[in-house]
């Protein structure tokens, strides 16, 4: 029985074949018909197993077939069943007919990716979405998740088993092996258990035909079976580690440069007993600040090593002993570690290094994103999307000295974004009056849970699930001093948690996991056991012409936003006359006085009627004239900052993807993370 009581639908996005727009009468084969209400956004298609292009409506042969999920625009349809006219583009006419049958609408390019399942249980995908209600109201959803979860992995399943199929064993990277799963559906959902989740309808790859419902559910949890997640196996034993110290060398960081040289000899003593030593490789990136406020720095950021497999430990401590604190102090007190952490993340040769691991140092903040004497231009949030795109980890020990008192709040905001998890954990630890003993002896924790990694990997298991150890500290079997910090408690089993996810990816390359081959069924965006935790990512798709007029849009925004300080209550209007001079149809756009931002129309409509919605849309007329200047100047900081993340993703080639439909000169595509967006 459905507990209506406790759900509540907050928003719902429904995708249907409908007809959305009369095909038109001036010029019907130049160019694709528009989505309903918008100017700048086409309809397009997902092809289903089994499409065969035509020559013609009416043709009956000759026709070509198609790869499941292509993606085509769509010239021309009339809602009755009758066949729909696509192309590859947008304009210059159709290819060719594809039976109405044979398409599902695609209203936004949205698609997600499962995260890492490390220390979660894999996710389940349900038939329908009355299904999944079902066990999210259930007041044994823990129970029930595990026993459809058992029923699945044993693959004897009942009649009417509401269970579609399960996430794959091992990760897909999607920038590695892309995939799409487009989200044609969406629903958020408040539970009567107090948390709110999204209910995703999403259609994934299948490449055999499917006529009966029952075997293309026998047939994606076979997969499913066939991909239980290893304990470990023969491939673990080749991972290899790279480990990058990015060390802020300014003034005060003299015992904590050598703190971690030691702490790197002791590691590296411990693993070549174990004759381990050849599986990780150290870096170590200094860091300062602007040299045009003081020269006398002599840089911004630098490489001392980087992770090499040639060199040895102890070469790789002779390289480091350059490294020594500056001799003149920086202007003020924040440093410029965001440009520690992007030398580390791009200008290291990270090829080799299956597993990559970035460990910030330092005891003071960063410089903000619109600070002047910002090399990078980059704030927390666009250097952590740079990392996660380079498949870096990022973990951050602030030093809490009592000459930082005034800034180690800020600081611990900016260190907790930047070293988040694919959950939205710190990976952060402070240390307390940045203590040199406790700074070694967090050190020392860090370095064991990688020789706990890399001793597991050489004998070809997995780390021990982050889960189980704290089960553990509850019982009171860790040691003390994990007992009484609860705080260096999270850093251990985050080091475990990142060190097992880093193991499960790299048996999915190496398996080359795939995603399941479901054709249609509904997911959570959260785990059903627990959910705070994330199953899956958003990712959206976008064309190089349409990050660029993104980038423009928000450099519009930058502009006004700097004329509207003197005069906050006309930036809107600014904001509106811009959209207008852009829309290709500027009578479309609205005409009263708009009251949010994204009523102005100036961001275009990419972020327009998505199931996640975005923070600057949203934004009041009211809440900008309130904000002083301060917060004014915090928010156009994290728009430029965002523009400067676009250029990084325009210049990532290996990125850029040509959907099934070919390789269209203009239509690659770029997964841009949706917390990437404004």
């Amino acid at each position: 029985m459905r507990k209506g009581a406790g759900r509540v639908v907050a928003a719902v996005l429904l995708l249907s074949l409908a007809p959305t727009g009369a095909l038109r009468a001036e010029d019907p084969a130049s160019e694709a018909l528009l989505m309903e209400g918008k100017t700048n956004l086409f309809q397009r298609v997902l092809t289903r197993p089994g499409a065969i292009l035509l020559p013609a409506r009416d043709a009956e042969s000759g026709g070509s077939p198609i790869s499941p999920f292509s993606v085509f625009y769509v010239y021309e349809r009339d809602g009755t069943g009758a066949p729909v006219a696509v192309g590859a583009r947008p304009s210059g006419g159709p290819d060719g007919w594809l039976a109405a049958d044979k398409v599902i609408a695609w209203k936004q390019s949205i698609v997600v990716a499962f995260t890492n399942s490390a220390g979660r249980e894999r996710a389940l995908l349900y038939s329908d979405q009355d299904a999944l209600l079902d066990v999210m109201e259930s007041e044994t959803v823990v129970e029930e998740v595990r026993a459809h979860r058992e029923t699945a992995l044993s693959g004897a399943l009942p009649p009417d088993f509401p269970v579609l199929s399960v996430e794959p064993a091992t990760p897909v990277d999607i920038e590695e092996e892309f995939y799409l799963l487009p989200i044609l559906e969406a629903e958020e959902v408040y539970l009567s258990s107090g948390f709110s989740a999204r209910l995703l309808g999403i259609a994934s790859v299948t490449r055999d035909e499917v006529d009966e419902e029952e075997s293309l559910q026998n047939d994606a949890i076979r997969e499913a079976v066939a991909k239980v997640a290893p304990r470990g196996g023969e491939a673990l034993k080749d991972l290899k580690y790279g480990v990058v110290f990015v060390i802020d060398t300014t003034t005060s960081m003299e015992p904590y440069i050598h703190s971690t040289r030691e702490a790197v000899r002791r590691i590296s003593t411990t693993l070549a007993d174990q004759a381990l030593g050849d599986r990780l490789r150290f870096g170590l990136v200094g860091f300062r600040d602007d040299l045009g406020a003081v020269p006398a720095l002599d840089y911004v950021s630098q490489v001392f090593a980087a992770p090499d497999e040639s060199m040895d430990f102890e070469t790789f401590l002779a390289e480091v002993e350059a490294v020594t604190a500056a001799t003149v102090s920086s202007k003020g007190f924040v440093e410029d570690s965001i440009a520690g952490i992007s030398t580390a993340i791009t200008s290291i040769d990270w090829e080799g290094f299956d597993a990559r691991v970035v460990v910030l140092i330092t005891d003071a903040g960063a410089r903000r994103s619109d600070d002047p004497l910002s090399a990078t231009g980059l704030g927390a949030n666009e250097v952590r999307a740079l990392a996660r795109l380079n498949g870096v980890e990022l973990f951050a020990l602030h030093l809490l000295t009592e000459a930082g008192a005034a800034n180690h709040a800020a600081a611990r905001r900016q260190y907790e974004a930047l070293s988040a998890d694919a959950d939205g954990t710190p990976r952060y630890y402070g240390v307390e009056a940045g203590d040199v003993d406790t700074f070694s002896r967090t050190l020392d924790w860090i370095s064991q849970g990688l020789n706990e990694l890399i001793a597991a990997s050489a004998s070809g298991t997995l780390i021990e699930e982050p889960q189980e150890k704290e089960a553990a500290a509850d019982a009171g079997a860790l040691p003390p001093p994990l007992q009484e910090d609860p705080a260096l408690r999270d850093l251990v089993t985050s080091v475990r948690k990142t060190g097992l996810a880093l193991q499960l990816e790299y048996l999915g390359s190496r398996e080359g996991s795939k995603a399941p081959t479901v054709f249609e069924a509904w997911i959570a965006d959260r785990a059903l056991e627990n959910p705070d935790t994330a199953t899956l990512s958003v990712r959206l798709l976008m064309t190089k012409a349409q990050l660029s007029d993104l980038q423009d849009r928000l450099r519009l925004i930058l502009e006004a936003g700097e004329l509207g300080k003197a005069s906050p209550q006309d930036f809107f209007a600014m904001l509106q006359s811009a959209a207008a001079s852009m829309a290709r149809d500027p009578s479309r756009i609205a005409t009263e006085e708009a009251t949010t931002l994204g009523q102005t129309g100036i961001l275009g409509e990419y972020l327009e009627g998505l199931p996640y919605q975005s923070k600057v849309l949203s934004i009041q007329a009211n809440d900008w004239l309130n904000r002083g200047i301060g917060e004014q100047d915090a928010f156009l900081a994290e728009i430029e900052a965002k523009i400067r993340l676009y250029e990084s993703f325009h210049d990532d080639s290996d990125a850029w993807v040509a959907l099934e439909s070919g390789d269209v000169p203009g239509e690659r595509v770029y997964p841009v993370p949706l917390d990437a967006l404004p």
